[in-house]
């Protein structure tokens, strides 16, 4: 039995510290990475708190329209961040046709996290972490946003 539970305690040991986040280092960022952006799971989220009100048939229609709208424009944008040395960051999006580059910057922060000086302050992502080789990006509260950066040179 005592086999058994220390057996037990090892594997759970390497299942949490497998899937942890990792502290970003310099060398893990540089390079380009695409951001992808999960409206499903916000979309899901809209739903549930639905369900709690009354007007939830013509606001759940609502939101399927609005769903739908939104993903057909999210297929026409790419947003690209090309991670470079010294804390500069090139965002290229690219959306009907059109490529727009803009210049900013990025710091590695003593938590590990990945801090994007966005210059206007209106993005709801606060910080990013590297989950499994995927830059997640999480909001001042802690949870967990609709974007997250996958690398992809």
């Amino acid at each position: 039995m005592k086999k058994f539970t220390f057996l037990l305690s090892l594997f759970m040991i390497i299942a949490f510290t497998g899937n942890a986040q990792k502290k970003i280092k310099e060398k893990d960022l540089i390079g380009q990475w695409k951001m992808v952006i999960n409206l499903e799971e916000g979309f899901e989220k809209a739903k549930e708190e639905l369900d709690d009100n009354d007007d939830e048939f013509l606001g759940k229609l609502i939101l399927s329209s609005i769903e739908g709208f939104a993903s057909a424009i999210l297929d026409e944008v790419d947003i690209y961040m090309d991670f470079q040395k010294d804390g500069k960051l090139r965002v290229i999006v690219e959306a009907f046709d059109e490529k727009e580059v803009e210049y900013s910057e990025w710091i590695i922060n003593d938590k590990g996290f990945l801090l994007i000086n966005d210059g206007k302050n209106d993005v709801d992502i606060d910080h990013w972490i590297l989950e499994d080789d995927v830059l997640v990006g999480y909001d001042e509260d802690g949870e967990k946003n609709m974007a997250y950066l996958v690398k992809i040179i």
